[in-house]
């Protein structure tokens, strides 16, 4: 994603909406932004993100006029993310910041703790290092982890902090 940051680096609105596609996963095809399939409108994308339509509009020119950016923007899926539903279900959620978001291992530290509980990950999601200064891992379980678990957790190398809602 780092090559999405250079194209848009001197330009903050255009940055502000490349950076809201690739979170939402909003695709950019034929000139038009996309949800799945449904197109959205430039207007409620800039009202939302405080830009200027024309903004909008400039950020999706530029995608489409540069191949590398088309490559990546063509593709993207929205993902149900179900961080905000978790605790509201039967549902676990750990939330980790590592001390470093480049760093391997730090999910497979997690995820290795969490089977030898005997419970299943239902979602993984990690923000993007490159749009985010501060990235957290989140993993959704099938049923909450025991609170003792925090403390092996945090013994995972490269991982500064996990809370577990």
């Amino acid at each position: 994603m780092k090559k999405v940051k250079e194209y848009f680096k001197e330009y903050s609105g255009q940055e502000k909406v490349a950076k809201f596609l690739i979170e939402t996963g909003l695709s950019v095809v034929d000139g038009d932004v996309y949800c799945n399939g449904v197109k959205m409108s430039p207007s409620k994308i800039g009202r939302m993100l405080e830009v200027d339509r024309r903004t909008v509009t400039a950020t999706v020119d530029t995608i489409e006029n540069t191949p590398d950016l088309s490559e990546v923007f063509s593709h993207l899926k929205a993902t149900a993310f179900f961080k905000d539903v978790a605790m509201n279900t039967d549902a676990g959620l750990i939330e980790v910041i590592p001390t470093d978001p480049h760093k391997t291992g730090i999910l497979a530290g997690i995820s290795k703790i969490i089977s030898d509980l005997g419970i299943s990950i239902r979602q993984s999601i990690t923000e993007d290092p490159e749009f985010k200064e501060e990235p957290k891992l989140f993993v959704i379980t099938e049923s909450t982890v025991p609170m003792d678990a925090v403390d092996e957790m945090r013994n995972v190398e490269g991982v500064l902090s996990v809370t577990i809602f």
